[in-house]
């Protein structure tokens, strides 16, 4: 590829066609024989590809901030323009007026620098401790089993199971929402709030409708939990949403804004990325029958199966940090100011660190030096939950359904964002175990 192909093809990623989204290792293998960030005047940023360099400023908080995790703020114009029509319909009113009187704007987790940062993970860590998260097996078991029931019937019934809608989305939201303290009544509204909130994540150029969906969602997300916080803080449970109501450390609690960005954060990373990760997990299986073989019969394969698919199509695609300085990345010099897109996906198959960094190895030694998390001090808090939902999936799934295959009607449609990475649908034939 040529340099201005290669351009071309980051600006088909970031407008989210397809074929750039469907498969963009190509783009970032050329892009990593650069010495140095390449910047893309299209998306106002740097693109960082090589393992090293992604994971020097991850750990890097003293030049690089990350309190625009999700890319430039210049990105947001046509966010901001779809602002401002709505503003128009008098019906948005009390939307627009509630979700832009102050609330997103304080800095949390994955948007807050140090010190800020520390003080609100010294906050949330215990919630995602060890005992709390084996405390989880038994709901995250039963679950699994409950949705597969519903898969095994669905493959009686019609030969074939979309296994997306009808299990890897499931799974994740119904014990997000267990966490979190939602009712079961509420979980297709809680989906809605997840699709719409997570909306502006990778697409610089949403619609109309979409804005809408964001906005009204925000609002009714926020009046639901904090709702439910005052309630946490009347009669705490055993949930992080407890948890964070009821947090103090050095006799400071988090405030409503904080605690309102925490709950969004572990929504749709409890959510969304999960999902993405139970699905690329269940396509490799289908789409290779060695290695389903394999793992079928040697079930402590599992966990390094589920850190490889976690390596090699990590479901967040990379995100983003500003340089507080002027910095030099390899031959580059990148200007105090300039934003910098960290791509995970990219470092994750980088052939300086990653033996056939291309292929799926369960045997591979350094899986767990994958950046799918992110690492540092911004390591996602809640990756315990992520591979202990995915391993108990994985195996459940193998105790209830032989010979799974892809179905020859699949069109491998992705979701509709350059930074998360995942499969709308994926429809399955097996035989069911029972």
């Amino acid at each position: 590829m040529t340099a201005n192909t290669v351009s071309g093809r980051v600006d088909d990623l970031i407008n989210r066609e397809q074929s750039a989204i469907a498969c963009p290792y190509p783009i970032f293998a050329e892009l990593r024989q650069e010495d140095g960030p390449v910047f893309n005047q299209h998306l106002g940023a740097w693109l960082v590809t090589k393992y090293d360099d992604v994971r020097l400023i991850l750990r890097d908080t003293e030049r690089f901030s990350s309190r625009s995790p999700t890319g430039p703020q210049a990105a947001g114009s046509v966010l901001m323009e779809r602002f401002m029509e709505l503003s128009q319909d008098p019906t948005m009113a009390p939307y627009l007026t509630s979700i832009t009187a102050g609330r997103g704007q304080a800095a949390v987790l994955l948007n807050a620098d140090p010190p800020d940062h520390r003080r609100q993970r010294k906050l949330v860590n215990p919630a995602f401790r060890p005992d709390r998260l084996r405390g989880m097996e038994p709901a995250i078991t039963q679950t699994a089993k409950r949705l597969l029931d519903d898969v095994v019937t669905q493959i009686q019934s019609s030969g074939q199971v979309d296994i997306v809608s009808q299990f890897a989305v499931g799974l994740p939201m119904a014990i997000i929402a267990l966490a979190l303290g939602v009712l079961g009544d509420d979980l297709a509204t809680f989906k809605r709030w997840s699709d719409d909130i997570v909306m502006p994540v990778g697409n610089h150029s949403p619609t109309l409708a979409q804005v809408r969906g964001f906005i009204v969602s925000s609002n009714e997300f926020k009046e639901y939990f904090l709702a439910r916080i005052a309630l946490c803080k009347e009669e705490p449970a055993e949930n992080i949403l407890s948890d964070i109501a009821n947090a103090v450390i050095d006799g400071e609690e988090l405030t409503d804004d904080e605690q309102l960005g925490m709950l969004q954060q572990f929504l749709v990373a409890g959510n969304e990325t999960t999902t993405k990760l139970i699905t690329n997990i269940i396509h490799a299986l289908a789409a290779d029958s060695a290695l389903q073989m394999r793992v079928r019969s040697d079930r402590a394969l599992i966990e390094p199966l589920v850190e490889e698919m976690l390596r090699i199509e990590a479901p967040v695609g990379g995100l983003f940090r500003q340089a507080k300085i002027d910095v030099k990345i390899g031959a580059t010099t990148v200007p105090a100011g300039d934003h910098l897109w960290l791509l995970f996906a990219s470092a994750n198959r980088d052939q300086c660190k990653f033996d056939q960094p291309d292929s799926v190895n369960v045997d591979r030694v350094n899986v767990k030096d994958h950046l799918a998390f992110g690492n540092g001090e911004h390591f996602c808090p809640g990756a315990g939950l992520a591979r202990l939902e995915a391993c108990i999936a994985t195996e459940v799934l193998l105790d209830r359904l032989d010979r799974i295959m892809l179905a020859p009607d699949n069109d491998f449609v992705y979701e509709d964002s350059f930074v998360l990475r995942g499969l709308k649908r994926l429809n399955i034939l097996a035989t069911p175990i029972l």
